[in-house]
């Protein structure tokens, strides 16, 4: 039973995940403000704040021209070809990331897009661990490339364990 609790809690994460993953598409002002843009692209306002910061500072990953009676059709005809992968577009613009932005520029009648990656440094993590034909809960907490997890026998700690994270990718 629990087995079949926390695939379908992995089911909905992934299904939730892959919704917030979806391109977006922002105004100018949206960009601008963390406030509005924490709204548009499900963070944090803080990690907005540092979105817009990095913005500032770096180009677009795409900046893509494209037959259309306004910039904003046009920006909601690129999320669509990031969507579902459009070879046309330039291979950044459709790179997996956590977050991607569709970016309507009506100053230079252009679209820009921006991959977003959020640090993700805290994780809970839940599970179960078979040792010796014996099964545990486990309950695990990750900051940064430190994992320690404790493992569970009915309601008595029975073990833990301590991970480092050598590689990431």
């Amino acid at each position: 039973m629990l087995v079949f609790m926390l695939v379908c809690i992995g089911c909905y994460h992934l299904y939730k995940q892959k919704q917030i993953e979806k391109p977006v598409v922002i105004t100018q002002q949206q960009a601008k403000s963390p406030k509005e843009l924490s709204k548009a692209i499900h963070v944090t306002e803080q990690q907005a704040q540092e979105v817009i910061s990095v913005k500032e500072r770096t180009q677009p990953v795409a900046t893509y021209y494209t037959q259309a009676p306004t910039v904003e059709k046009a920006a909601e005809k690129v999320k669509q070809d990031i969507a579902h992968s459009n070879p046309n577009l330039p291979k950044a613009a459709i790179e997996k990331s956590d977050r991607t932005a569709v970016v309507a520029n009506t100053e230079e009648q252009k679209v820009d897009v921006y991959k977003i990656n959020l640090n993700k440094g805290h994780k809970i993590k839940a599970g179960v661990t078979l040792i010796d034909k014996k099964a545990y809960e486990t309950i695990g907490y990750q900051a940064g490339k430190v994992e320690v997890l404790t493992h569970f026998n009915g309601q008595h700690l029975e073990g833990g364990s301590v991970l480092y994270t050598v590689k990431e990718w």
